[in-house]
Order: C-alpha cells, then sequence, then structure tokens
C-alpha cells in the first residue's frame, strides 16, 4: 500500500458505502457557488466507485488546470510492459494535476491530483476493456466531485483565516498495482480529501479483476471453500491483530472482524497472499491510520482456487520486507534489521540461504517480485537513506544466487506502476530547485533497469515558489534558436534529461523553451551554471530543499 505523507482519518465517514468496484471499506480564475450538497466530502469521493458520469473530466471552465507537460496540458507517466506476454496485463499510469482560484487570484481554492490507469495486452481484450472503462467512470466521477468541494472552498474561504500562497482544499485518488499476472489484476485506490479542520480524511479501497474475463472478482469467485476459508482467515486476523495491536484496539474488535464477511470486505491480492484493509476508526482509534492484515498463502491457500494462491507465471506482485516469498528458484526475501538505538538499519536480499547486503538506511519501502516473459526473475525494492533520500534497487534472481543489476540514486517506488517487463519510477530531481519527476524503466537484457525516455517528466503543482522569477536576463533556447528571457519573467520547470538540459514554460506567455547548465568544479559540484554564471544570480529564489 501506497506510503502517505498526509493524515490518515475516520472510516466512520466512509463506512456504510456501497461501492460497485469493491467491498465498503475504508492564471487565477474563479469557481462557482458551494453545491450545498448534504454528504460529506469523503462520501463524494467514494459515490463516484458507483455512480456512472454524465460528463467526461474535463475540468469546468472556471478552474485552472496545471497537468504538467513540456508538450501538452496533461501530466502523463506510463509504465508498458514490452515484453508482449499472454500472461501479463501491460499497465499504464498517469498522475494529473488541476487547481482553483478565487475570482480575483488571490486565494488558492483547492488542489487536486489524480492517479488513473490503462491496460494493454494482445491477450487481454477483455481486461483491457473493463479497466479502461472502470477507470474513465471513477476518474470523470472524481473530478465531479472536486468540482463541488471547490465550489464549497470558495462559498466558505472567508470564514477561516487562509495563506494565499497555499490551498484550502485538497482532494487526491492514488492507485496502486498490487499484484498483476494472467489470473488477477488486483488494485488499491486511496482516497484523499481536506476540508479544513485539524486533518482531512481518507480511506482505501480495492478492485480485483479477472484478467481472462475482465469481470470484478469477489472473494468468493477466488475461493473453493468459503467456509473454511473465512473461518481461518478471521482467527488468523484476529490473532494478528492481538499480536501487533493489542493495546490500540477497540474492544469488541473480534465482532468487527466476524462482521465484516456479511459484506464483501476490503481485500487484494499480492506475493504473500491475501490482504485484508481495515480502515482509520473501524476496530482503532485514528492514530492507528489504515491497519492492514495479510493471510499467507501457506495458511489459507487449501481453501482458494489455485491460480489465485501466488503469483502466476509472468507478472508482477508486491511484498513486504522480512517476508518470505516462494517462486521456482528458491525462497526470496528482502531483509532489514532495525537498529533502533543506531537509526539506521542494514537491508540484504536473501535467497535460500544466501544474503546480499545493499546497505544500511532508516526506512524501508516497497518490494516486487517480478517474473518476465523470457523467464528471468527480479527482485526490486527501494529503501530510504533519511528523509525521502532514497535508493531504487533491482537485483535479479538466478540459479542459487541473486545478483545486484541497478541501483538508482533518488528514485522511488512511491507513485507509479510496476509490471512485468516496464515500470514507472519517481526521481527527485535537483535541477534550478528540487522536483519529483517520473520516468519510464524498462529492463534490458543486461539485467539493469533502463530510460524508455530521455527527458524525465517533473510532477507540476500550484505552488507559487515553483514559477522562478528572473533577476538577471537568462539566456535560453526557443523554437531551437537562441533568445532572452528579460528580467522579470517568470517560469515554470517542466522536465530536464538530468544531464544539461532544462525545459520551462513561461508562466506569463505560455511559451515554451531549454536551459542549458552545466555542474560546477570540485568545489562547488552541486550547484549549475548558465553561461557561466551560478544560478542564484540568475533568480529570485530556487525551491531547493534543506
Amino acid at each position: 500500500m501506497k506510503k502517505r505523507s498526509k493524515l490518515v482519518v475516520s472510516f466512520a465517514l466512509i463506512a456504510g458505502l456501497t461501492l460497485t468496484a469493491c467491498g465498503t471499506s475504508s492564471t487565477p480564475e474563479d469557481t462557482t457557488e458551494a453545491a450545498g450538497a448534504e454528504t460529506t466530502e469523503m462520501e463524494t469521493l467514494f459515490a463516484g466507485e458507483s455512480s456512472t458520469p454524465t460528463q467526461t473530466e474535463e475540468s469546468s471552465e472556471e478552474a485552472v488546470e496545471t497537468e504538467g507537460s513540456m508538450a501538452d496540458d496533461s501530466e502523463t507517466s506510463s509504465s508498458d510492459d514490452t515484453t508482449a506476454a499472454v500472461t501479463a496485463p501491460q499497465i499504464t499510469s498517469e498522475t494529473t494535476y488541476r487547481n482553483w482560484y478565487s475570482e480575483d487570484g488571490e486565494q488558492w481554492l483547492m488542489q487536486a491530483e489524480c492517479d488513473s490507469i490503462q491496460v494493454q495486452g494482445e491477450d487481454c481484450d477483455r481486461l483491457c476493456e473493463a479497466v479502461n472503462l472502470w477507470n474513465e467512470e471513477q476518474t470523470a466521477s472524481f473530478w465531479e466531485s472536486c468540482e463541488e468541494l471547490a465550489e464549497e472552498a470558495a462559498a466558505s474561504i472567508g470564514e477561516v483565516e487562509t495563506d494565499p500562497d497555499s490551498y484550502y482544499y485538497d482532494s487526491s485518488r492514488e492507485i496502486e498495482v498490487t499484484r498483476a499476472d494472467k489470473s488477477v489484476l488486483s488494485l488499491t485506490i486511496l482516497y484523499y480529501s481536506y476540508v479544513g479542520g485539524i486533518h482531512g480524511d481518507s480511506g482505501y479501497t480495492t478492485v480485483n479483476f479477472s484478467t481472462e474475463s475482465g469481470e470484478i472478482l469477489t472473494l468468493n469467485d477466488i475461493l473453493e471453500d468459503a467456509d473454511g476459508f473465512q473461518e481461518a482467515a478471521q482467527t488468523y486476523i484476529v490473532e494478528k491483530l492481538s499480536e501487533e495491536h493489542a493495546d490500540e484496539l477497540f474492544e469488541g474488535y473480534e465482532e468487527t472482524v466476524a462482521a465484516m464477511w456479511e459484506a464483501e470486505p476490503i481485500w487484494y491480492l499480492d506475493a504473500e497472499g491475501i490482504t485484508f484493509v481495515f480502515n482509520p476508526y473501524e476496530i482503532g482509534p485514528y492514530a492507528m491510520g489504515t491497519v492492514c492484515v495479510t493471510c499467507p498463502y501457506d495458511e489459507v491457500s487449501g481453501y482458494m482456487k489455485e491460480e489465485y494462491a501466488g503469483l502466476q507465471g509472468t507478472g508482477a506482485a508486491k511484498f513486504s520486507e522480512n517476508t518470505e516469498i516462494k517462486t521456482e528458484l528458491g525462497t526470496v526475501s528482502v531483509k532489514m534489521e532495525v537498529d533502533e538505538d543506531y537509526g539506521m538499519s542494514p537491508v540484504s536480499v536473501c535467497l535460500d540461504e544466501e544474503s546480499v547486503s545493499a546497505g544500511e538506511f532508516g526506512s524501508f519501502g516497497e518490494a516486487y517480485l517480478l517474473q518476465l516473459a523470457d523467464g528471468r526473475s527480479f527482485v526490486l525494492f527501494d529503501a530510504d537513506y533519511m528523509s525521502d533520500d532514497y535508493v531504487t534497487f533491482l537485483y535479479e534472481i538466478t540459479d542459487g544466487t541473486v545478483i545486484l543489476r541497478s541501483s538508482l540514486e533518488s528514485v522511488s517506488l512511491e507513485r507509479g506502476t510496476v509490471s512485468a517487463g516496464g515500470m514507472t519510477l519517481v526521481m527527485r530531481l535537483g535541477v534550478l530547485g528540487n522536483y519529483d519527476s517520473l520516468m519510464e524503466y524498462e529492463i534490458g537484457e543486461d539485467g539493469a533497469l533502463e530510460q524508455a525516455e530521455e527527458v524525465f517528466e517533473i510532477l507540476q503543482d500550484g505552488y507559487a515558489w515553483h514559477i522562478l522569477t528572473l533577476v538577471k536576463d537568462l539566456p535560453v533556447t526557443i523554437n531551437g534558436e537562441s533568445a532572452v528571457l528579460p528580467e522579470g519573467s517568470r517560469i515554470r520547470i517542466t522536465g530536464t534529461d538530468n544531464a544539461g538540459t532544462a525545459y520551462f514554460t513561461e508562466e506569463d506567455t505560455g511559451e515554451n523553451g531549454s536551459i542549458s547548465y552545466e555542474y560546477g568544479d570540485e568545489e562547488n559540484v552541486w550547484e549549475l551554471y548558465i553561461d557561466g554564471v551560478s544560478e542564484y544570480d540568475y533568480f529570485e529564489f530556487l525551491p531547493y530543499a534543506g
């Protein structure tokens, strides 16, 4: 399940909703008057899971869209599994940002971001059609709900003190693939909404598609013995909750677990087993956040249909640190030995009895088992030194050993999509400021991660400090010709090849261009120079962290 810096809050706001996709769970312009809806904001968001959109996902005329791209208005990242195989759907992901402002342009009313996916594959026609239709409907419903929230923000903005450089309302939808193979495509969807107050509201839903038919699977669809499964899974879940959260759980949480079978529980499949999700306030207080319990395949596979009890052939599936995953080549795990006194903990990749060190880190991120159509197998994972200093590793699993194939600094699995043979990853860039960017990667013949594109696409948002104001004339390239942006111009960085060229959009004219830069000498190795002049001499402020 994706990492999220925002607070996870009340499940009570979303309990009782019925979702078609899964079981119940967890340059300024103006927006119009408040919608006056009686439902909560999170109910509005979650209602999109079962509603049919009446319009496309175009925003209203009142909204300003900042969907970052160097070429157009949409921010798109794609993770395309280029190894055409019957057994693995090819998944493309996309993230879009939109912003709403007050009529006078003085107040940033709302920012929203939305993940969406599309599925491709020569032998996955039914799945492709079903997922793409599902995504289209849910995306349209999400943006519709955002329009309503923006109207509410516009109507209530005068009631509280707000920072004009920060958004007032916030809404997001994040999608993650937890397993994609010839049997199932499992997705988790995190909805978040902040509409004032101490914290926002959020909750997870899940959806599980049959790769063969494209139909949304219920829990009973994947079971051979539903009664036996329920008994075994319930016992396991209660014991795990007691073991790991004994002092935090609500009294009577056992009854909550028992009652979840009456409706479709929130569940998904990955490399480890079947995971059940309990949203905030469902079995414990707000501080517990979302609680997930994974029933390992070893515990429940006897009650499941064989094709669902573990990664099937070519595909990708997520797993947790310190968890052993059985493969045809042996038992694989990524282990992290927590050292609370030191603060940094060793991380190693293991195959049976062999262990290979990846280094020492402050925290672990996410891990995936990848099985490609050509028979090769890999472990992909990321770890954080400290404060989002991520490294993404790719190890190949061979007969009796694991071999490091790639180690990418400042790259993480936090956003994007992972599939067999291709993935979209996030890279933290330091070019005229710090920015998160998206890049497609493929696994090459030598087993290393290779960039599929030359340019890193920077995620766009509405923050004022990402607009760079010139205090000195800046030499640039526009339409292939040398040009000069005059002092006072305002630009937004949209992408970079991370090797000497940064791309920008001029805020007032919409003109696109590029900036050539180079790094300094050994004493100023992290400082950029443009035409021999320090980057700091050209701009009023550069948004570097720290």
